[in-house]
């Protein structure tokens, strides 16, 4: 075994600089140096900036990276028998979001405490609420929990130390900002269902994501207001694959929405059927870095703040709609140099005329820019092997509805792409609900009560079954009633 010594440096300042490393030989095994923090199962490691490992002759694969607004860096290295090898790595910033007023954030953290502050320096995330109570594990167990749940790393990166995740048979929810847990005592799969909750986390004021769209319970959750936002760049995307799969959440149709694409563009038409519902619902975006195969803050939410910073005003900006999710390039997307979220409204009786403004913008090789009108692409921008789309137009809308940006690198292991929030349009009145997306919906929660109907060992008494079909029966009528007003 040879000795490999690397040097890591911030090209702009010259100063050693932390970041993320892959090194693998030629049959793919991973190596890592004595000193890191390790994360195997996305095969890399993490270093403040200088780090020696011992390799095998031949040659060697290096991959450095400082989260999303550094390029990359990637080569081949020819390890000689007998001779150590010394490597100066310099990371050139592409974008500076922060200077633009953007600020990152990954809303599904499992890494473990002691780490958030070297792992945000390495990936450059500015805000970090760390999942510490998921389902019935408490990882403060009999420890008084800090009455400050947010901790400042400097300036511009803060992380929780209290976020609770809820994964059950239902899907799962993140509660971000607790004061505490909430404690229903002994749980089952189905009992007590997401919702409750959601319906506790309102009660204290506590911001509640969706963590998925296509979780059984997410439209029941959303149908009562339980929920703030929802995740639409989420998990099953990762850095080198897609889990193209629902897990036991509900499957999507195959032939329709087939291979890793099918996967992203069902998850964001669900979203697109809640829009279409006139339900202003704001995304977000989040990696499970701990427990898959993504660094953190693979997938982030970037929300436009301007010159000032807290965890209280990001949470702001992401529950009012000010922010795009994305796990690769950047988009900034306006009509009439709106904020993203913003309702502009027009008299009844009079046509909304706009001009729409979109820049796309990447490390990597675009492939295009679509821009959505209700769920139906209006205008597409190819790429054409660049790495950024600048473009605008005039529109003009004669009624209430929404429009978003979306962008896709070219990519052939996974999907990268970045999703804004809507810009809604409302001439008179809100936007009358569509019909196909109230019937999806009511189809939807009508299966889900169906199955809980047949199931007569999923509750432990009647009162449980009550309870959690209540809430069923609830989603099944609200959608029904959207149905009726389409």
């Amino acid at each position: 075994m040879e000795t490999l010594r690397v040097n890591i440096t911030k090209a702009d300042t010259g100063k050693s600089t932390s970041a993320r490393v892959h090194i693998k030989d030629k049959k793919g095994k991973s190596y890592y140096p004595n000193k890191c923090i390790r994360y195997e199962k996305d095969r890399h490691f993490t270093v403040d900036g200088k780090f020696e490992l011992q390799v095998p002759p031949g040659r060697i694969n290096i991959l450095v990276e400082k989260g999303k607004e550094y390029r990359s860096v990637s080569g081949t290295l020819e390890i000689e028998k007998g001779e150590d090898h010394n490597v100066d790595c310099e990371l050139y910033p592409w974008i500076d979001m922060t200077e633009r007023g953007w600020y990152s954030g990954d809303l599904h953290v499992h890494r473990p405490l002691e780490n958030i502050p070297h792992l945000m320096l390495v990936e450059d995330l500015n805000f970090a609420p760390v999942i510490t109570v998921w389902n019935d594990r408490n990882d403060w167990g009999s420890r008084e929990i800090p009455e400050e749940k947010f901790v400042k790393v400097d300036e511009n990166h803060i992380y929780g130390i209290l976020t609770q995740e809820d994964e059950r048979g239902g899907g799962a929810i993140m509660i971000i900002n607790p004061d505490e847990p909430i404690n229903f005592g002994e749980t089952s799969r189905w009992f007590p269902a997401n919702y409750a909750y959601c319906q506790e986390a309102k009660k204290r004021s506590y911001i509640v994501d969706q963590e998925k769209t296509f979780w059984w319970e997410a439209p029941v959750n959303i149908a009562l207001g339980g929920v703030d936002t929802v995740e639409i760049v989420n998990n099953h995307m990762q850095r080198e694959e897609m889990m193209d799969d629902e897990a036991w959440g509900r499957p999507r149709d195959i032939q329709r929405y087939p291979g890793q694409m099918g996967f992203v563009e069902n998850v964001l038409n669900q979203y697109y059927h809640y829009l279409n519902l006139g339900i202003k619902l704001p995304i977000s975006a989040g990696s499970a870095s701990g427990v898959l195969k993504n660094p953190l803050g693979y997938n982030r939410l970037y929300v436009h703040l301007g010159r000032r910073f807290n965890h209280n005003l990001w949470l702001r900006g992401m529950k009012v709609g000010r922010a795009f999710a994305t796990n690769g390039p950047m988009l900034f997307f306006s009509i009439n140099h709106s904020e993203l979220g913003k309702t502009i409204e027009v008299p009844a009786g009079e046509k909304f005329h706009g001009e729409v403004s979109v820049n796309a913008i990447s490390q990597n090789i675009l492939d295009k820019v679509q821009i959505i009108h209700n769920a139906e692409i209006i205008k597409e921008f190819n790429g054409g092997g660049n790495s950024e789309i600048n473009q605008g137009f005039d529109i003009v809308i004669e009624d209430s509805g929404w429009l978003t940006a979306r962008v896709f690198e070219k990519n052939s292991e996974t999907v990268r792409f970045a999703h804004t929030n809507p810009v809604y349009i409302e001439i008179g009145s809100p936007m009358k609900p569509r019909k196909e997306s109230a019937k999806y919906y009511l189809d939807w929660c009508k299966e889900l009560l169906f199955a809980s109907l047949a199931d007569k060992n999923r509750y432990a008494s009647s009162k449980e079954r009550e309870e959690v079909e209540n809430f069923y029966r609830r989603s099944t009528t609200f959608y029904r009633d959207l149905l009726l007003k389409s």
